[in-house]
């Protein structure tokens, strides 16, 4: 599928949102549940899958952190936080915030700004770490400075460990020291890998492409 044909159909998915919100008027109980479904499984604000397809840089307020390293290519590797999108619990209250890491990668020469073009993308969230715990080890092994502890994670051999607290120090979130944590954590004595929950925008913008509009 060319990139044109992707930009038309994430314009008209990016509609979902909407949809769930109005109600689905023109849509049955069952047609509608299967909308709020789909859009409480994705993992970031429709906005951010309409930036990757047009191949667009994230700037705004929004960024509540940045950096650029140098490539080996000559190009720029740009990472930068911002929060998630909002989630609430099943009685309509607004759960915590989350955040997401994107790696954006531009080539030797084009300048680092929202048009772009930006040629690949990395989404992780900013907020949990997952862990493969070596054998004859525990979660509760593994605690950090900030006392957040790793718990084990529902459906997954891995455990989890999410900074909460971490991400509420005084003066803020450390950002610039979280991918120093995940490389303090792969030395842990109980940890055999540490590394940032990746989010795979493809297979969700695909979602979003198949319960669209047609």
């Amino acid at each position: 599928m060319g990139q044109r044909e992707r930009f038309v159909i994430f314009l008209v998915g990016a509609l979902l949102g909407v949809m769930i919100l109005l109600g689905g008027k023109s849509c049955g109980s069952e047609k509608k549940n299967q909308l709020r479904m789909v859009r409480s499984s994705l993992s970031m604000a429709p906005m951010m899958y309409d930036y990757a397809v047009q191949q667009k840089g994230f700037y705004g307020a929004y960024v509540l952190f940045e950096q650029v390293a140098e490539a080996k290519d000559g190009g720029k590797v740009r990472t930068l936080v911002t929060g998630g999108t909002r989630r609430y619990s099943p009685e309509g209250k607004e759960l915590p915030e989350e955040h997401i890491l994107i790696k954006e990668t531009y080539a030797a020469g084009v300048p680092l700004a929202e048009p772009g073009p930006v040629a690949a993308y990395a989404f992780t969230f900013a907020d949990r770490i997952a862990l493969r715990l070596k054998p004859g080890h525990q979660a509760s092994e593994v605690k950090i400075a900030s006392g957040d502890v790793a718990a084990a994670w529902a459906g997954h051999e891995e455990v989890l460990l999410r900074l909460d607290a971490w991400r509420k120090q005084p003066g803020g979130a450390p950002w610039g020291q979280l991918e120093a944590l995940v490389r303090d954590l792969n030395g842990h004595p109980a940890v055999a890998e540490a590394k940032l929950v990746r989010i795979d925008w493809v297979a969700e913008a695909d979602l979003i492409k198949a319960n669209s509009p047609k």
